[in-house]
């Protein structure tokens, strides 16, 4: 192929899709931005998608539209401008080709290339030297076909591989091999930045997410930890591996693996025979007989529950299934029923049912959102940390990906979240007292003052005005406002206090901490989202043995304190972090999937702000080959 030829075909890859500059806007308006793959903090514009020359089979998504400004993944980079152009001489021809482009703001620029992109990629190739990672002596090396190779794996992640340019770069490379084929330098060092490129946002991405969730989410205040481009160069290269590289990269969590298996089932049973659905009625209970019970049966092994009948296979019209709701199929059912947080009693009621008829599409998108979650998480720390799972009401103590510990917990009502974030314990407080926030004072116990000055009598709270008790019964509360609300609220430690016999505390903006409670009855609800936001734990006492066992606090120290009715901090000398997440997928501890209620109404969010970020990834990538 002649030199004519190769610069016609890059060209050609670059121009696809400019063919109709009115596709560009038909899905877009002016507030929305496209998200720019090595920097997203720029705002470049809209482009039409490429047509797609060859099956990757990508995800089966449909595309969903919302406000580019809801998107996001982490810089790979610092700040603009910070690279200065290097001056060594001793480079080879191809590397003072590389640098040339890179300080050419119009060549670089015309190649496709944006000034944040054109400073990441400065600082990474200045602290190589300019050497090149995808060519040796002007030539491709293996790697970059292997690089196309592993982010065509892009689906088992959720993730479109059209979305960093897989279909253009599989193409040029082609061209690139050819016996005959010859290319300029200048050719050769925009093909090394473009795959690098690819390199660094899919890298990212696995790393760290697409989604920014503090720009989607309210009450979110988790950023994603994404090694910087130089990082990730360097240990790709130490790995010699662009396979085990990018598995690296994956969350450690082996509900992260699990995940990805299940999206690979869901994904294949979507292309089959739709399940049927159990039509509404009277709830099924063991010993039932009729239609609907075989269509109970369809739906769990639809679901991946083995058909308690073992000659039904599903797949003949001539087998049909049981009508009768035996003790084996009521077996499945309570499986079913743990693996989703509802009462384990074998009894298809409402929610069962619901949970049952949920669709397969759903189900699958869920799995999509929660992968997109684990994403975020910062990799495992080297000793124990508390993980509280919100969305399923649970606190666990950790160790690597060992559970020690695992209670119940209440958490936030959805009008008061419980926020998510991660911070460190630093003591534990014994018979707490409780300074009644000012959100509560002002909406519950003002308008019980209003009917009653007398309200608070026998809950333990006393009234503060600038620090000094006052007597609530002296005070006119009728003329008390919530605005002007001047008093303070303080539960003195006790059997009635809202706190329980113990508090731990990891101090933070959002005042929240996990505690006792005095309440106990909720803990035997499926569904426990009833607090203002902190987390109450069923077991306050086993979670704190095991919490302080490193710091040389025992549980019988604890109860003895206690008893004498004090208020004591006992401090911890261990670092143990605390992670507030929210998963509605994952794995059990048996390594099975669990699905959980969206309490939050989160995942819709995400979903919407996942597809569609990587539906602008892909109008990007066509404006760039």
């Amino acid at each position: 192929m002649s030199h004519k030829s190769i610069c016609a075909t890059i060209l050609a890859a670059s121009l696809i899709g400019m063919i109709s500059p009115s596709s560009a806007t038909s899905n877009a308006t002016s507030s929305e931005r496209l998200i720019d793959p090595l920097n997203f903090n720029e705002d470049p514009a809209a482009l039409p998608d490429l047509p797609a020359p060859e099956d990757l089979s990508p995800p089966v998504i449909e595309p969903l539209v919302m406000p580019e400004s809801e998107l996001q993944a982490p810089p790979l980079s610092g700040p603009a401008g910070q690279v200065a152009k290097p001056t060594g001489t001793e480079l080879s021809e191809l590397e003072q080709t590389i640098r040339d482009l890179i300080f050419s703001e119009a060549d670089i620029q015309k190649a496709g290339f944006s000034p944040k992109q054109i400073d990441a990629l400065a600082e990474a190739y200045a602290l190589r030297k300019f050497r090149p990672v995808w060519f040796e002596d002007q030539s491709l090396t293996p790697l970059a076909n292997h690089l196309v190779t592993e982010i065509r794996k892009a689906p088992a992640h959720g993730l479109d591989p059209q979305a960093y340019g897989v279909r253009q770069l599989a193409s040029i490379l082609a061209v690139m091999e050819a016996s005959n084929a010859t290319a300029t330098l200048h050719e050769i060092a925009v093909v090394e930045l473009q795959l690098t490129r690819a390199f660094a946002t899919y890298g990212a991405h696995i790393a760290g997410g697409v989604v920014r969730p503090t720009k989607v989410l309210k009450n979110v205040f988790i950023s994603p930890q994404v090694p910087k481009l130089n990082d990730m160069l360097t240990q790709m290269e130490e790995t010699r591996s662009l396979a085990q590289f990018f598995d690296g990269l994956e969350p450690e969590a082996p509900s992260y693996d699990i995940l990805k298996d299940q999206l690979a089932r869901y994904n294949a049973a979507l292309t089959s025979d739709y399940p049927v659905y159990i039509e509404d009625g009277p709830s099924i209970r063991p010993g039932d007989t009729g239609g609907r019970v075989a269509q109970l049966e369809k739906r769990l092994q639809a679901e991946g529950y083995a058909p308690y009948y073992s000659g039904y296979t599903g797949t003949s019209e001539v087998e049909v299934p049981p009508t009768f709701y035996n003790d084996d199929m009521v077996e499945l059912v309570k499986d079913f029923q743990k693996r989703h947080g509802l009462t384990v009693d074998g009894v298809v009621g409402k929610k069962t049912r619901a949970a049952l008829n949920a669709s397969l599409e759903d189900r699958r998108n869920q799995i999509l959102v929660n992968l997109e979650r684990m994403r975020w998480d910062d990799p495992l720390p080297s000793g124990r940390y508390v993980k509280v799972n919100v969305a399923e009401q649970m606190v666990r103590v950790m160790e690597g990906t060992d559970v020690l510990y695992e209670t119940r917990s209440v958490v936030g009502k959805p009008r008061n979240a419980t926020p998510l974030f991660s911070d460190t314990f630093e003591y534990a407080e014994i018979n707490p007292t409780w300074g009644v926030p000012w959100s509560i004072a002002t909406n519950e116990y003002l308008p019980k003052l209003r009917k009653n000055a007398s309200a608070l009598s026998g809950t333990g709270i006393n009234v503060y005005k600038n620090g000094k008790r006052v007597d609530p019964t002296a005070i006119n509360w009728s003329n008390v406002s919530k605005r002007k609300f001047g008093y303070q609220l303080r539960q003195k430690a006790g059997r009635k206090n809202a706190l329980g016999a113990v508090k731990y505390m990891f101090p933070n903006k959002h005042n929240i901490y996990l505690h006792d409670t005095p309440s106990k009855r909720l803990f035997n609800k499926d569904q426990r989202a009833f607090s203002h936001g902190c987390i109450r734990v069923q077991d306050p006492f086993t979670f704190g043995e095991v919490l302080l066992s490193g710091s040389g606090h025992s549980r019988a120290k604890m109860e003895k304190l206690r008893a004498r009715g004090k208020t004591v901090r006992l401090k911890l000398t261990e670092t143990v972090p605390v992670h507030l997440r929210y998963y509605t997928a994952f794995a059990g501890v048996d390594g099975e999937l669990q699905f959980r209620e969206d309490i939050y109404k989160q995942d819709k969010a995400i979903l919407e702000a996942l597809l569609t970020s990587q539906d602008a990834f892909k109008m990007k990538m066509a404006s760039t080959y």
